[in-house]
């Protein structure tokens, strides 16, 4: 189909006649996490893993030692002492891999992508000139704005909290977050990110793959039970106050 579509757009070019604009996919409707757990992805489809993000050593001995905290906890089977068990959302880039579905809302002129862990929402605006970072109040999700180039929606957000951080990685309030998202399949999609900040060496690029879900319904999902919760040394604590 790809083929045939850029064939006649040739001919119509060689002929004269005016090219109409291709018409940019649609995202809309729910997705999910693929492969799921305990499925094989085909290696079409399937997600890039995640490297280490290459710190610069000033910043990278610090990380390590978080890392070897969470590998503590998660052999124990306990929680790690990250933004989830302080009731806390995921915020950018991580709340684009929760654990439970997202659901995305498309039209011209705004994009909106919710997560269902914590009602996540962050809005995309399309074609607008994405702000310096210190013109944006800090934020979970920052400011994203966004362009189509052909059938892939090209995304640049700012803006992201210091505290807010995917796998314990620091950053500064200057990171970028540039995310390439298109269609693999027709119920397959991809996103494509690529983390710039002066705290790395160099850029910080992965992918995550979903899965269309024709007939799930996002369920409300509201973190107000856990006050009980285990640090990250592993010490049992209650939270105090509403």
């Amino acid at each position: 189909m790809t083929i045939l579509r850029h064939t006649l757009l040739f001919g119509a070019c060689l002929a004269g006649l005016a090219v109409p604009a291709l018409a940019q996919p649609d995202f809309s409707g729910t997705w999910e996490r693929y492969p799921a757990p305990e499925e094989t992805a085909d290696p079409r489809y399937a997600p890039t893993p995640i490297p280490d993000p290459q710190l610069k050593p000033q910043y990278r001995a610090e990380w390590e030692a978080g890392q070897k905290i969470l590998a503590e906890r998660l052999k124990e089977g306990q929680p790690a002492g990250d933004n989830y068990v302080h009731c806390i959302p995921d915020g950018m880039p991580a709340m684009m891999m929760g654990m439970f579905p997202m659901e995305v809302f498309q039209r011209a002129g705004q994009i909106n992508i919710t997560q269902e862990a914590f009602n996540q929402t962050r809005r995309i605006y399309m074609n607008e000139t994405l702000p310096n970072w210190d013109e944006v109040d800090p934020s979970f999700y920052g400011r994203s704005v966004g362009h189509w180039e052909g059938d892939t929606l090209v995304v640049e957000t700012t803006g992201i909290k210091e505290t807010v951080q995917f796998r314990w990685t620091p950053h500064s309030e200057g990171m970028k977050i540039t995310e390439r998202i298109r269609l693999l399949a027709p119920d397959i999609l991809q996103d494509q990110i690529s983390i710039e900040d002066a705290y790395l060496e160099k850029p910080w690029t992965y992918s995550y793959s979903f899965r269309r879900m024709k007939d799930y319904k996002l369920q409300e999902y509201v973190c107000e039970d856990n006050r009980e919760y285990v640090d990250q040394n592993g010490n049992t604590r209650l939270k105090i106050g509403k």
